[in-house]
């Protein structure tokens, strides 16, 4: 968990530059970029001169509102931006997706901002809803489309990013003892549920995955180096305007808005920090940005043996909606 005094600097104290990096005639899917931080994240790419820019939008008609609001903002020409919908938590919307970016001339950036923070218990994919959409719905999404990232780089000798966006709150996760074989099947038991911890388990969980995926898909350290390699990383946008806390309500949801009110940052200091991991280089790959800078991971996300652990179940659930899911990690 961040010290109180690491708090006060990043949410006060912190300077956060515009990202400067260029994005010229890059396409970037932006997923879950109807929301505050979607719409700023979507400027700053604009910006910097993203060629095409596809919204992955659960509510094509919110995206669709979010790609004219950032039209009117960036005054740029209305071919750039595409709202593709994207349901997280349905495989044949993802599939559908995932078939139309295959089909795309080439694939620079991957952003997954989607993402929820479930207080109401509900079971997706067999298990606890925010873990559901946070991490299997993520990576259902996220491994199919590194093919086409890997294309990319060969085809134009860039280096193509994906980019998770994480949170700091992975280090205040609490890990149950007993997970059994599968820890997304303990999560369908609402006893087991804690809603304040459910979102802090889903960014650990990504984090551990993260770790493992760029251990797989062209390492740092490979004895013989991809030629052409991709950059997977994650960021943390630091405590700053979103709608993750849309279903706290009564008192808490008072408490909620008034902390926000007074420590969030603007939604433009959280798209800074993403875009500017969006566009690292190979010195960020499997690693974890916040505050501008790669930080160390904290002890909890360092486990080797949880890692595998959570690698083998995830693996497991997305083969058995995706068969061929693994097999073109590494082309």
């Amino acid at each position: 968990m961040p010290s109180l005094g690491d708090f006060i600097h990043t949410q006060f104290l912190l300077k956060i530059p515009e990202p400067t990096n260029s994005f010229a005639g890059f396409t970037v899917i932006l997923t879950g970029a109807n929301g505050g931080l979607g719409k700023e994240i979507a400027k700053h790419l604009i910006r910097l001169g993203a060629d095409k820019l596809i919204f992955g939008c659960r509510s094509t008609e919110r995206g669709t509102q979010a790609k004219r609001t950032v039209e009117a903002a960036a005054g740029c020409n209305s071919s750039i931006i595409e709202v593709w919908e994207l349901d997280l938590e349905s495989p044949p919307s993802i599939k559908s997706f995932i078939e139309r970016a295959k089909r795309l001339h080439r694939l620079d950036v991957v952003i997954h901002l989607a993402g929820v923070r479930s207080f109401n218990f509900e079971v997706v994919y067999d298990t606890e809803r925010t873990l559901a959409v946070n991490n299997i719905g993520t990576f259902l999404l996220a491994l199919p489309l590194i093919p086409k990232l890997q294309e990319t780089a060969r085809t134009f000798g860039t280096t193509p990013v994906m980019t998770i966006v994480g949170s700091a709150l992975y280090d205040m996760a609490k890990y149950p003892d007993k997970p059994g074989e599968d820890i997304f099947s303990y999560f369908t038991d609402k006893s087991k549920v804690n809603p304040w911890n459910q979102y802090n388990l889903s960014k650990l969980i990504q984090l551990y995955t993260l770790i493992k995926l760029a251990s797989i898909v062209d390492p740092l350290h490979a004895s013989t180096p991809n030629t052409h390699p991709i950059v997977i990383n994650s960021v943390d946008p630091c405590f700053c305007e979103t709608g993750l806390s849309r279903e706290v309500s009564g008192m808490t949801s008072v408490v909620v808005k008034a902390f926000a009110a007074f420590a969030a940052r603007p939604a433009d200091d959280g798209a800074r920090q993403v875009v500017q991991a969006a566009g690292c280089g190979r010195e960020t790959h499997g690693l974890y940005l916040r505050a501008g800078n790669v930080q160390a991971y904290k002890p909890i996300a360092q486990d080797h043996t949880k890692t595998e652990y959570l690698w083998q179940v995830l693996c497991k659930r997305l083969r058995k909606m995706d068969p061929s899911i693994l097999d073109n990690l590494n082309q």
